[in-house]
């Protein structure tokens, strides 16, 4: 298992292009921001569905299909009823991203890419959950 100090660089650009993805959503009217993260919430739930369907067995693709539907719901709650739900939808799809480390969950899913998308994802929701204090 490869650890976190060889993923340095995935994880440094997965925290910087998180924290860029916030600064624009600062840039929108703060009656679009909530619009925007559940777009986002819904875009990394679908990820990981490219990825299933590369993987040679049907299974990939079913259950990422599966986790993809539930981070849309979990968006859909967030932008219309409660903002927190985007943010832990957020922690979970960087629990997700562990769970694909090294190939566990679909084999085509590229080595460097669960580290950056954790990263990013915990990086996102620390910082639109310190906006949801606000809403």
């Amino acid at each position: 298992m490869t650890g976190l100090p060889s993923r340095w660089r995935e994880v440094l650009v997965g925290v910087a292009l998180g924290v860029v993805g916030w600064l624009t959503a600062l840039a929108f009217p703060p009656g679009w921001r909530l619009f925007l993260e559940g777009a986002l919430v819904a875009w990394i739930g679908a990820i990981y569905v490219g990825f299933g369907l590369l993987a040679p067995e049907r299974r990939s693709a079913v259950i990422e299909i599966l986790v993809a539907l539930g981070m849309l719901f979990g968006a859909v709650i967030g932008m219309v009823w409660w903002p927190w739900a985007l943010t832990i939808a957020l922690v979970f799809h960087a629990c997700w991203d562990a769970a694909h480390h090294d190939g566990r969950i679909t084999a085509s899913v590229p080595r460097w890419y669960p580290s950056f998308c954790a990263a990013a994802d915990l990086v996102l929701a620390g910082l639109f959950g310190a906006l949801h204090r606000t809403i």
